[in-house]
């Protein structure tokens, strides 16, 4: 089967009898080939000026981790916290380049390997190949060893937050109690309070779902028996319930209601 050159035709037999779709005719025979070929460098500048930019990408973030400091750090453990922050900077970027670099590059340098005639540069080649690998494990070695101590921040930093809503709900309550006298009777009394951080809109939208009712039960504690005839007394539950913003509460002589 021959492919004309002109109209990409496939016919049988040779070309030098003419393409019999578009009626060209061969000029001559086909080329031979040179007696001595140059080398091709292509796959090693490939493989070094890989190698060379994942380094460079590497050491610029490194510096910028360490310039950031408030004292440039020369112990062991300084570098290798701010290694571990330029690492976890890198994690979307150079990484992902890094793992698919390494592995074109290691392809190119098998090539090259196989067939060393035929390509120059390869000690260049192996040393951007050695970059390439090293940059790839250090950088997944720095991010998987900050992976922890990551998730325990941000276990605190969840904590955190949700202590934070509830301090705002008990400073709301407060304010409301010393403004109105009272405990509000439902969660949109609040919104009569004042707003001007938002922090009680936040406080609300968590607190929707829930539910929420101005009193509160004290189960009273049963006191122990003396000696061998043990006698238990039980204690008549106290509740204190607080009436809404409408109503009367907190006033001088109001007593609390005891039941048995």
């Amino acid at each position: 089967m021959t492919t004309c050159p002109c109209c990409g035709a496939k016919f049988e037999g040779e070309m030098l009898k003419g393409c019999a779709a578009c009626g060209a005719l061969p000029v001559g025979p086909p080329l031979a080939r040179p007696e001595r070929e140059l080398p091709g460098y292509g796959p090693a500048f490939v493989v070094a000026a890989t190698g060379a930019l994942l380094f460079l990408s590497f050491v610029a973030a490194l510096f910028a981790a360490l310039f950031e400091r408030e004292s440039f750090p020369t112990d062991f453990g300084g570098l290798a916290r701010a290694a571990e922050t330029a690492a976890w900077r890198l994690k979307w970027s150079a990484l992902p380049a890094g793992l698919i670099a390494a592995y074109v590059s290691t392809r190119l340098y098998g090539r090259m390997r196989r067939a060393p005639s035929l390509f120059v540069g390869v000690r260049a080649a192996r040393a951007g190949l050695a970059l390439t690998l090293l940059i790839a494990v250090a950088l997944v070695a720095l991010i998987g060893v900050t992976v922890p101590e990551r998730l325990r921040r941000r276990e605190l930093a969840l904590r955190a937050g949700e202590n934070a809503l509830l301090y705002a709900g008990d400073q709301a309550l407060a304010r409301y109690r010393t403004r109105f006298g009272t405990y509000p009777a439902t969660l949109t009394d609040l919104r009569r309070l004042d707003d001007p951080d938002c922090s009680l809109s936040a406080v609300l939208e968590a607190l929707g779902a829930t539910e929420y009712k101005p009193e509160t039960d004290l189960a009273s504690l049963s006191t122990g028996s003396k000696g061998s005839g043990a006698r238990r007394r039980s204690a008549g539950a106290v509740r204190t319930r607080t009436a809404s913003a409408r109503n009367i509460d907190d006033l001088p002589g109001a007593g609390v209601a005891l039941t048995k």
